[in-house]
């Protein structure tokens, strides 16, 4: 082949670029990386952007590779906009596409996988949406926090994971912990959960567990609007929903539960060692308070290219920093406090910790069991 030299009346060789010496092969390994970890961030928000339009479910119940076109009709979307989605999960080895890049796939054994992935990678885009606040929470200036509440949003994707990523949690993670705890609510006694949202986790435990009564707890009202909703439409009786804040509980609880529980909830908290006094405070004699939260070991230097840990300095950024440091003296922990500051804390409340276990759903997630 040929082309005209720009200025000059002679003709030159056009030289075909070398698939096989590519830029990349060049670059150091630094480069590389950056390279590699810029691609995955844009692959990550068209998962999520897959995960909402339908792709990924369409890809999950497929029994056979499908091409961009018949996506597109079994959605009713624009088949140039699902083919460059699918094109981009292709090269980010998210999804299987064939010699001829024109039928898209995942096997079997990753289905579940992507499914968790994707469900996660809906957080990135109100990571996004949060960007320019939390950029002005960062300057001494301004005021240093914000609530997730601001993104109402996020509470759907929360809740998403519970029901769907970890929809057997109680068994897997919770009860598995405490093994007496089954046998004392199956003969009643009181529980609460304090930052319970939109009320997944104790809706669950109350409608499996009659003859205990539950306490539904959260400083945000709408989405305990939801969970008191939920428990209505199900007929779930053994259990009521309050508006409080964790960190200044009401007096009228004074020694009144038997379990206490938070999930994820303690380092997103204004003043967390206030909390944990008055759930200290909160419980009976002898009561059990389940601390479900992240807790990171090994500090930053321990948890380098870890993907779990980097995913949650992250979401600590833009999610739990902000909502924490809403005053000047906040502690403002946010997700990577870490299991030693964690076992500090609740000691410093009173508690001994009595048992720990990790989520089977996520490694950096650990329920304290800790005891009055």
């Amino acid at each position: 082949m040929f082309c005209v030299q720009a200025g000059a009346l002679a003709l030159i060789p056009y030289k075909r670029f070398n698939t096989t010496t590519p830029l990349f092969e060049k670059m150091s390994d630094y480069s590389k990386k950056m390279m590699n970890q810029f691609g995955a961030s844009g692959v990550m928000i068209c998962l999520s952007l897959a995960r909402d339009l339908g792709v990924v479910d369409v890809l999950i119940e497929a029994k056979q590779p499908l091409t961009s076109q018949q996506v597109a009709d079994k959605l009713n979307l624009r088949e140039r906009y699902v083919r460059e989605i699918l094109g981009a999960l292709s090269v980010g080895e998210v999804i299987n596409v064939n010699d001829t890049s024109t039928k898209f796939y995942v096997p079997e054994d990753q289905k579940q996988t992507l499914v968790t992935v994707s469900i996660f990678s809906r957080l990135l885009p109100q990571l996004g949406m949060r960007y320019n606040n939390v950029k002005a929470c960062a300057q001494q200036r301004n005021p240093g926090g914000m609530v997730y509440s601001e993104n109402p949003e996020m509470f759907d994707i929360l809740k998403e994971i519970l029901v769907t990523i970890k929809k057997d949690i109680v068994d897997t993670d919770i009860l598995p912990a405490i093994p007496q705890m089954a046998q004392w609510l199956e003969s009643g006694i009181k529980v609460a959960e304090f930052g319970c949202a939109t009320g997944v986790l104790v809706n669950k435990l109350a409608s499996r567990f009659k003859n205990s009564t539950f306490l539904g707890s959260d400083v945000a009202s709408k989405p305990l609007e939801e969970a008191r909703a939920y428990a209505y439409s199900r007929g779930i009786q053994n259990i009521t929903f309050s508006t409080d804040n964790v960190d200044t509980i009401s007096e009228k609880y004074n020694e009144s539960f038997d379990w206490i529980l938070t999930r994820d909830v303690i380092h997103d908290l204004t003043y967390p060692q206030q909390a944990l006094n008055q759930i200290y405070r909160c419980l009976k004699p002898g009561g059990i308070y389940s601390m479900i939260d992240i807790g990171i070991e090994g500090g930053i230097a321990g948890n380098i290219a870890n993907g779990t840990s980097m995913f949650y300095y992250s979401a600590g950024t833009f999610m739990c920093i902000p909502e924490s440091f809403r005053q000047p003296d906040s502690a403002a922990l946010g997700a990577t406090w870490g299991a030693p500051l964690a076992r500090e804390m609740v000691a410093k409340a009173g508690f001994t910790i009595i048992n720990e276990s990790t989520s089977r759903t996520d490694e950096k997630e650990i329920h304290f069991v800790c005891q009055k």
